[in-house]
């Protein structure tokens, strides 16, 4: 906070430990605009459930945006990544790295010239390989990087390996979830707005919509930088994640009576 100033919104979980953090952020940045966001793991699944599709897409266009956008200077010549990626493939050819992204000291450990000490028999010479000579009986396929690293790291284990679900649904079975769901689309259906969440005109500042979010930036965030809200997506994201939470939390407290 020194460097960059204080944070627009702050998301803890629901330890004693984050009050002061909650009272903090709210006598700084404000009331009803989810200045700290209380954190639960149903939270996190109705997050991933409602736009980690549509974000994991967006990432993928715009990775293929980006590979085919061109690229100044005198070494480019205007071409996109993909161009210089297939020019090159063609002047030098298709390297293979098998050793790409690991570890240079675990290079240095595993890969290379190691391989099983050879055993011999008593009257084998060892020097050259004459036609009396037969093979070793307990020659084996050396042990790949990988091989090798999981031989050593075994010791540890002291169970089979257990599937862990990718979501951790907060619902107690699947009949509920799909209650949740239909009220879901009735609530986006008859267009109904949660109060208190910045979404309706009289709460917003001058009773307009905010065009933009000011981060503090640089040493001391004595610079700012304007994030774009376009209404197209950010309003209806926002909306979207309000109207679900609204549902969502009646569903959990019912759950609990």
């Amino acid at each position: 906070m020194q460097n960059f100033g204080t944070p627009s919104h702050v998301r803890g979980d629901c330890g004693g430990e984050n009050l002061d953090v909650a009272m903090y952020m709210i006598m700084r940045k404000g009331p009803r605009r989810a200045s700290f966001m209380w954190g639960s793991p149903s939270h996190i699944w109705l997050l991933q459930t409602l736009f980690l599709d549509e974000i994991n897409q967006d990432c993928l266009d715009f990775r293929v945006e980006w590979n085919c956008h061109p690229i100044r200077g005198p070494d480019t010549n205007d071409k996109s990544p993909k161009d210089l990626c297939f020019l090159g493939q063609i002047q030098f050819g298709v390297y293979c790295d098998d050793c790409e992204g690991v570890y240079p000291d675990v290079i240095e450990e595993h890969y290379g010239v190691h391989s099983p000490t050879m055993t011999r028999r008593q009257h084998q010479s060892g020097a050259g390989h004459p036609l009396d000579e037969e093979e070793s009986d307990n020659e084996e396929e050396p042990l790949t990087m990988v091989q090798a690293i999981n031989d050593q790291q075994r010791h540890h284990i002291h169970h089979d390996a257990i599937s862990v679900p990718l979501k951790i649904s907060p619902f107690v079975n699947d009949e509920t979830r799909r209650q949740f769901s239909a009220t879901l689309m009735e609530v986006i259906a008859e267009d109904i707005t949660p109060c208190d969440c910045r979404l309706a005109g009289n709460e917003w500042e001058g009773n307009k919509y905010p065009i933009f979010e000011a981060i503090p930036v640089g040493r001391r965030g004595s610079k700012e930088l304007h994030v774009s809200l376009a209404e197209p997506s950010w309003f209806n994201c926002a909306r979207l994640w309000c109207q679900a939470l609204l549902v969502l939390s009646y569903f959990l407290a019912a759950g609990q009576e």
